[in-house]
């Protein structure tokens, strides 16, 4: 079976430009120097030129597209230029207009290259067009010296047309070198449309060098149909866009060819200099141009790396002081000789300044100033041997000590907390400053050994343990440190429990609740609900385990806001289940501090849809006395709306009895230390009873808590307690147990 051939297609956009390459071609082959023919080419490349922009302008930001139209205008204009000239007097010089206009073109088609290289980001720097014109005139002035050596047919040529035909060849190399270049640094590497443009001007460079034996005129007619073929190319390769360079740093490669460049132009201009061949004065003369453009070139560079070198000095160093600073003492641990990257024995001394604030705020920030200039000076004089003193923050400095012992580092430690505290005299006083110095060592055996950073803080984390423990001096714990990162990771995680929006990752707010019974009749009265969290990795934890963190780091409001939430619902579901029970939820100080107290509770009974009456507020003497002025109108709006108050821990704080007759509390709680010691202690024993019988005095209702036997319960029972929590009950448990421990207690008490 035979099939049709394939037809090949050819983009509909490309057609115009193939018939223009096709007349071009014909017209440049066509024999003698016929002006009218000339002209045609003039004008045919006009037109291609025209749609080369055309397609450009795809580009943003006043991409290459305008370079390249001006550099096709300049080429075309050149040729019309050489037919007026002809036309008007025929001995004038032939082809200066071709002349003039390739070397245009060259001068903007290089340019339209750069800006594809810097799109968006600018002009072509200066550095590139002397990298450039060192590069044409080391080649024109080295190919003259080697067309004369090897007697080549272009050592006949005059000298102009010798310098013309060099020069085409240089920026026809000096442009292909650039696309690929700038080819390979957009990622264009397996893009065909790179290599067929790099091609063109190779091929128009081979078939010149070619030719040359054919005469200067062949060989001009062989530079305009390599712009024809050049033209023809790169208009294929616009025709989809080019990848743009992301990366807009200046590659290294332009400062190593301007090295490059000057080592040729010198060996050019030394050959020349001691050459007998014709024509060394012109090629003399070019090199010593180059010489002198990329000397300057190479001048500039250098400027440039000692401007980055002192930048970068300045970068390292702390202005007041002119020591190190963070970044210069970090540098120092992870690259100096003799510390962390050769594995040797390093200490480092991180030191606080205490009182250096009141010393800013009370004599100003110049005498702040002076003083840290003087820390500086004692320090430094107290330093022996290969060292690093660092100013790493306002008042925190640091020592590096390469190849020290812990035993020599804590000398030197203690000698600088010695030296710091002695009195500073500053215009019109003296100040004395207090100091904590953390210390920490690495050996050479650790492994893997500690980064730069990681000393620091290690250090950092030492001199916060010495401020902690009001010493000067303090070494690194490893043990505390791992304590302390636990710590931070669980305020963390406690924020993200606590947010508005909880993380789920870091657990569950839950609560417990321990029933509360009637002393008397064991009936159930209420529940204490007692806050747990459920930990993803560690389970459940009780409060001792967390609540000193939310105490410390302000989280007590949100906290509050949750258990009062959850235990406002489970009481509220009671009472809907038939089992009207006082929930019980204790309030800290801080909860007073960081939150509006009377707002979280309306808050929950709103939501919840919870009586007044069924929730009891305890709070301890503590709180009491530390907020002598703002609880007690808290209180009192509390009890207005209808929720009970409850004085817990009764009797173990040291406070006044005064507030039992102010305050609008209902409930005295006694302490379950008390409760423990009641029959075996007659002075406890005492005391119980006088609690008791004051509440009753006062007509306030009494929990016992902590009652975790019969004969306990009895005394109490005795002794006129109201209520019983402990134990001997029920220990705390979730929500949905003790919804079943009421169902059961009821079931219990209800005669058969």
């Amino acid at each position: 079976m035979i099939t049709d051939p394939v037809p090949v297609r050819v983009p509909r956009r490309l057609l115009p430009v193939l018939v223009i390459v096709a007349l071009q071609s014909w017209v440049t082959l066509t024999p003698g120097r016929d002006p009218f023919l000339q002209l045609a080419v003039a004008v045919l490349l006009l037109l291609q030129v025209q749609w080369m922009a055309r397609v450009a302008r795809q580009y943003e930001h006043d991409g290459p597209h305008r370079s390249i139209e001006l550099a096709g205008l300049c080429l075309a204009a050149g040729l019309v230029a050489d037919v007026v000239a002809r036309a008007v007097g025929p001995d004038l010089p032939m082809s200066v207009g071709f002349i003039v206009g390739s070397s245009l073109c060259a001068v903007f088609a290089f340019q339209a290259v750069l800006r594809w290289d810097r799109l968006g980001s600018g002009t072509p720097g200066v550095g590139d067009w002397i990298n450039a014109l060192g590069t044409v005139a080391v080649t024109v002035s080295g190919g003259i010296l080697l067309v004369q050596a090897l007697a080549a047919p272009a050592a006949a040529w005059s000298g102009w047309e010798l310098l013309v035909w060099l020069g085409q060849l240089a920026t026809g190399a000096v442009l292909a070198g650039t696309c690929v270049v700038v080819g390979l640094l957009t990622g264009m590497r397996g893009d065909p449309r790179l290599w067929a443009v790099v091609g063109a001007f190779s091929v128009h460079v081979v078939v010149q060098c070619a030719i040359a034996a054919a005469g200067y005129e062949v060989a001009e007619r062989a530079s305009i149909l390599g712009h024809v073929v050049v033209c023809t190319a790169t208009t294929a390769a616009l025709q989809q866009a080019l990848p743009v360079r992301r990366d807009r740093t200046r590659p290294s490669v332009t400062a190593t060819w301007s090295l490059v460049l000057l080592g040729c132009a010198s060996l050019v201009l030394a050959v020349a200099a001691f050459s007998d061949l014709a024509r060394t004065r012109v090629a003399a003369a070019i090199g010593a141009a180059a010489t002198v453009v990329t000397f300057s070139r190479v001048s500039a560079i250098v400027r440039e790396l000692e401007s980055l070198a002192r930048a970068r000095r300045e970068a390292r160093t702390d202005d007041l002081t002119g020591l190190a600073n963070r970044r210069g003492l970090v540098a120092a641990l992870t690259s100096a000789p003799g510390t962390v990257r050769d594995r040797r024995e390093a200490a480092l001394l991180v030191l606080d300044l205490g009182g250096f604030k009141h010393v800013n705020d009370r004599y100003g920030p110049d005498t702040g100033d002076h003083v840290l200039r003087a820390v500086a000076g004692r320090v430094a004089g107290l330093l022996e041997g290969r060292h690093v003193l660092a100013r790493v923050t306002g008042d925190e400095f640091a020592v590096l000590l390469p190849g020290a012992d812990q035993h020599r580092a804590l000398d030197v430690a203690a000698a600088v907390a010695d030296a710091v505290t002695q009195p500073f005299d500053v215009p019109d006083a003296v100040v004395r400053l207090g100091v904590h110095v953390g210390v920490t060592h690495v050996h050479p055996d650790e492994r893997p050994a500690p980064a730069g950073t990681e000393l620091l803080r290690r250090g950092q984390a030492a001199m916060y343990a010495a401020r902690a423990a009001g010493t000067q001096v303090a070494a690194y714990d490893p043990a505390e440190d791992e304590r302390e990162r636990l710590r931070h990771e669980r305020v963390e995680q406690l924020r993200g429990l606590l947010a508005p929006e909880p993380d789920p990752a870091c657990g569950e707010v839950v609560v417990h609740f321990q029933p509360q019974l009637d002393a008397g009749t064991g009936e159930v009265v209420g529940a204490e609900a007692l806050v747990r969290w459920w930990h993803p990795q560690h389970g459940l934890l009780a409060p001792v385990a967390f609540v000193d963190l939310v105490e410390r780091h302000g989280l007590m409001a949100p906290l509050t806001r949750r258990v009062l939430r959850l235990a406002a619902h489970e009481a509220a579901g009671w009472a809907r289940a038939g089992f009207p029970y006082r929930v019980s939820v204790n309030l800290s100080s801080s909860s007073f501090a960081d939150g509006d107290v009377v707002c979280l509770v309306q808050e929950a009974l709103t939501a919840t849809g919870l009586e007044p009456g069924l929730l009891t507020l305890e709070i301890t003497e503590s709180v009491l006395m530390e907020n002598v002025e703002s609880v007690p109108p808290v209180l009192q709006s509390l009890a207005e709306r209808g929720v009970g108050l409850s004085i817990d821990d009764f009797g173990t704080g040291y406070s006044s009895l005064a507030y039992l007759a102010d305050l609008p509390v209902d409930e005295l709680k006694i302490d379950r230390s008390f409760v423990r010691r009641l029959m075996t202690d007659p002075r406890t024993h005492a005391v119980v009873a006088g609690t008791i019988e004051l509440a009753r005095r006062l007509q306030l209702r009494v929990v016992a808590e902590g009652v975790e036997d019969a004969e306990t319960l009895e005394a109490l029972r005795e002794l006129g307690c109201d209520v019983s929590q402990g134990y001997l009950h029920a220990r705390p448990a979730p929500a949905a147990e003790l919804r079943d421990w009421f169902q059961d207690h009821v079931t219990a008490d209800q005669p058969s």
